[in-house]
């Protein structure tokens, strides 16, 4: 089991348990925006999650809801699932989002602003334990545009007695060595899951801490090989693109206290609303 740790101080104690990666995330786009052709293209690379004997979950996520969303797979990629997709209700940005033109000393968003981001989630079945297929999705925008990920394999649950090689990971939250050490954790070799104990981001409606933080170490980009995080070290600059590995190896993830927000709409900012959570009695 490979285990990694990206902060140097203890987690804050969460609700552990496993649980689908089916997060009300965050993202969006200047306030009413349309999808638009330059725009078609996809948010992030696929991941899989829940495999069973005989299939397994791939889903990933755009800025457009795209007239078909499909999973092609198998021998020369030529079978095919449709996916469900789903708009993402409480994916925002605000006034201390990194994303886009906008940093520290520029504003482009002055309040917590809707930005739009589409799910899709599809279920390829059929397979055979042990045995690994390509796949790659594809999703058709309305203005005709295509826009296809990568081809990667997927493979049902491993059969019992095959030794596994672990990630097992917590508290990414953009921290200056997530990238690295999520590249360092490819290099070891194929990982065959990913057991994650909470904490993915800090604000979990920001969807920028998700998919494209300006900084350059997202949650997505820095676990699909995507990252662009730069550290200075005495003068050196070296820069980080993570590794590429949930598009093959499933993600578990438990619920830690930065994926649950506290009130929406009491706060003029995303981080104000995270920290203003009260019991659900009161």
């Amino acid at each position: 089991m490979f285990i990694n740790r990206f902060k140097n101080r203890p987690a804050p104690l969460a609700t552990i348990f496993i649980c689908v990666l089916c997060f009300t995330l965050i993202y969006g786009c200047l306030p009413n925006s349309q999808p638009t052709a330059e725009a078609s293209t996809l948010l992030t690379e696929p991941f899989l999650q829940l495999p069973t004997e005989n299939s397994v979950r791939v889903a990933w996520f755009t800025e457009f809801p795209g007239e078909q969303n499909t999973v092609a797979y198998g021998e020369n990629l030529k079978q095919a699932t449709d996916a469900t997709t789903i708009k993402l209700s409480h994916t925002r940005e605000d006034q201390k989002s990194r994303v886009g033109n906008q940093s520290k000393n520029k504003q482009v968003y002055q309040k917590p602003t809707q930005r739009d981001i589409w799910r899709h989630e599809a279920e390829v079945t059929g397979l055979t334990p042990g045995k690994e297929v390509k796949y790659q999705v594809i999703s058709k925008a309305e203005n005709g545009g295509e826009s296809k990920s990568k081809i990667y394999n997927l493979a049902s649950t491993p059969q019992p007695g095959k030794p596994l090689k672990i990630l097992l990971t917590s508290d990414h939250q953009l921290k200056p060595m997530t990238a690295a050490n999520l590249q360092k954790a490819e290099e070891i070799g194929d990982i065959d899951a990913v057991f994650m104990a909470g904490d993915l981001i800090n604000i979990s409606d920001r969807a920028s801490e998700w998919f494209d933080d300006n900084r350059g170490g997202a949650f997505f980009p820095a676990f699909q090989g995507k990252a662009n995080y730069q550290i200075d070290k005495d003068g050196v600059k070296t820069t980080y693109t993570g590794g590429e590995i949930i598009q093959e190896a499933p993600l578990f993830t438990a619920i830690g206290n930065h994926e649950v927000m506290g009130r929406r709409g009491k706060s003029d900012d995303l981080g104000g609303e995270y920290n203003d959570a009260i019991p659900r009695a009161v």
